[in-house]
């Protein structure tokens, strides 16, 4: 093997192991994104006194999304590989070709992920937000209502005079 053939083996072996951490992260993520907000539902703030569900709903959707792109990556690439071994197997080196769909997916997942992952933020910080501030009014009529209570009456000292 040659000088050439050796480095072009050592890149491939680090796109390879690029690529597989790439992966194991995208599905890290997404999977710890979607158990931390469901306990944000449960423990933070619960969903009855949340607003802006719907910014909840999509964030879940975009890191479902992420998860299944992921997939479909993975199916593809042994695909690839799959086929590629038959036809080097074959001597028919030239009639491989790169996946094309692979790193469009994986695109999608770099432009997919972050704004998941904003959206929860966004989602978890406006909820906290104003759940603090709900508590705090609770709070203030708590106090409202304490001052405002009627006196209790005060009974009335008579004097009578001495006969």
């Amino acid at each position: 093997m040659t000088e050439k053939d050796n480095y072009i083996k050592d890149l491939y072996e680090d796109l390879k192991y690029s690529v597989s951490k790439f992966d194991s992260q995208v599905l890290a993520i997404s999977s710890g994104a979607i158990g931390l907000s469901l306990t944000f539902i449960e423990d933070i703030v619960p969903f009855k006194h949340a607003i802006y569900s719907w910014i909840f709903y999509l964030s879940l959707a975009i890191f479902i999304l992420c998860l299944t792109i992921g997939f479909i990556g993975h199916y593809l690439s042994i695909r690839q590989i799959s086929d590629s071994i038959e036809k080097v197997s074959e001597n028919r080196i030239t009639e491989i070709k790169q996946e094309k769909w692979i790193p469009r997916l994986n695109f999608s997942i770099v432009i997919l992920l972050p704004i998941g992952v904003l959206l929860i933020v966004l989602y978890s910080i406006i909820n906290i937000e104003n759940y603090k501030s709900s508590e705090h009014k609770l709070e203030s009529k708590k106090e409202n209502k304490e001052i405002m209570k009627p006196k209790e009456k005060i009974p009335k000292l008579e004097f009578k005079q001495a006969e």
